[in-house]
């Protein structure tokens, strides 16, 4: 009886130690894999909303579908590709593009730097001024697109009226096409300089105060330590503005949807609209999914490309 007792009660001990151990490890598993079972259902979401979505589009752009008259898809190789390129419209939307992001990109970081510059100075009403100053960085762009349609309206516009007033002719202003993109590039500098700004207004903020105070005592002008104390200490906020930036440059669609619709004479379509009109008006899904991944890569190289700016040394 003794015997049978002392051999339940080893086994009871054994039971408890294996449960015990299993529950030892469970509690390593657990914390070590502990960020990756919070992060999964973000893991999940990004699969969902971009990583199928992206494998959708590279899927696509290898069949001749078409939404309306041709739903059962074909396989035809690099054909879209080939047509891409044989596309004038498609060529010309590449050089409109950088010509768009470039020139909005460039004037977003000067008047970015100027105003970063005065606001990280002391005067009254600073808060105020920047308040106001940050007002087109928070405001819906379909709104803004409005607000500037009636600005370069051509009888009643703002602008033409301060023309007049000078006594210089009025400018049709999104309906000449010389003047169709650069008025695109105004609405752009003046809605996105806001977030340049602040960008670099952070970086200014977070620099050291030593290498500034070491340059006014070796007799450095204000431009000299700009250049050559200011800038490479900003090298990555700047980097990081570029980048940004220039991806959202490049990106713009719903202003310019708004504003020209890719007119006059297709002068302001660029890739996104280009893409936009294939998939959704003309019903090409194929073609359109080619060039959107042809978009990626290009997006893709500048970002590479900019980045590489921030391993360089910056010293002049």
């Amino acid at each position: 009886m003794k015997k049978n007792h002392a051999e339940a009660k080893s086994f009871l001990n054994y039971e408890y130690e294996e449960q015990t151990n299993y529950i030892k490890r469970f509690n390593k598993w657990l914390d070590r894999n502990i960020p990756f079972i919070f992060n999964l259902p973000t893991i999940l979401f990004l699969f969902g909303l971009v990583t199928f979505p992206v494998c959708l589009v590279i899927i696509t752009s290898f069949t001749d579908w078409q939404l309306i008259n041709k739903p059962d898809a074909d396989f035809v190789g690099f054909h879209n590709f080939l047509i891409a390129w044989s596309d004038e419209r498609w060529i010309h939307s590449i050089g409109h593009t950088f010509y768009y992001a470039v020139a909005t990109v460039l004037g977003q970081f000067l008047i970015g730097m100027g105003t970063a510059l005065l606001f990280n100075r002391s005067f009254a009403g600073k808060a105020f001024y920047r308040s106001i100053w940050m007002m087109p960085m928070i405001s819906m762009s379909v709104a803004i697109s409005l607000v500037w349609i009636l600005f370069f309206d051509p009888p009643y516009g703002v602008l033409n009226f301060w023309l007049n007033s000078m006594g210089l002719d009025s400018i049709d202003w999104t309906i000449e096409p010389n003047w169709a993109m650069p008025s695109l590039i105004i609405v752009g500098i003046w809605h996105h300089t806001p977030f340049m700004t602040l960008i670099l207004l952070a970086g200014l903020q977070s620099l050291p105060l030593d290498p500034f105070e070491a340059a006014r005592i070796d007799g450095a002008s204000r431009w000299q330590v700009f250049v050559h104390v200011t800038l490479p200490l900003m090298r990555t906020h700047i980097v990081v503005a570029l980048v940004l930036r220039s991806i959202f440059g490049v990106k713009e669609f719903d202003t310019i949807l708004a504003i020209t619709d890719a007119g006059p004479r297709w002068v302001t379509e660029t890739m996104n609209l280009n893409i936009y009109f294939n998939a959704f008006e003309y019903q090409y899904m194929g073609e359109a999914s080619a060039k959107g991944v042809i978009f990626f890569f290009i997006i893709l190289v500048i970002q590479l490309a900019l980045l590489q700016m921030r391993k360089r040394k910056w010293s002049y």
